[in-house]
């Protein structure tokens, strides 16, 4: 396989994951929103794709807005944590007190913590759900 069908793959399979449930930048911040935010999957999902770069989230997130499951409010506010947090974070990050493995380790446990509380708040019957729709 060529090394830009490759790519083209690789972007069909992540912009489809991304437009169905978050993933990518939204690993993190989907399962956060939903755990720390008390958004719905939806709503977290379409914060996630109105944080992505113009044009390639737009349309993905004029859908979730168009049907109403976009907070705009919880979109500012977590553009203004992420500029902060992104900031200092790739500050500690670049400056190389921290090595790359140990950035590594922390990236694995912060998804299988968030993935793991999700997961049994789910089984729990602890889900968050849009209250614009209600399945």
């Amino acid at each position: 396989m060529s090394a830009l069908l490759a790519a083209l793959v690789i972007g069909t399979v992540a912009g489809t994951l991304i437009g169905t449930i978050g993933a990518g930048a939204g690993a993190l911040l989907v399962p956060s929103l939903m755990l720390f935010a008390g958004q719905s999957m939806q709503g977290a999902v379409g914060v996630t794709l109105a944080m992505q770069t113009i044009p390639v989230g737009i349309g993905g997130a004029y859908l979730y807005y168009k049907q109403g499951l976009i907070d705009l409010w919880v979109v500012a506010a977590v553009a203004i944590g992420m500029l902060a947090g992104i900031l200092g974070g790739g500050a500690l990050a670049t400056s190389g007190e921290i090595s790359p493995v140990k950035l590594e380790l922390l990236l694995g446990v912060v998804l299988v913590v968030l993935g793991g509380v999700t997961i049994a708040k789910t089984l729990l019957g602890y889900t968050t759900v849009h209250p614009k729709r209600n399945s």
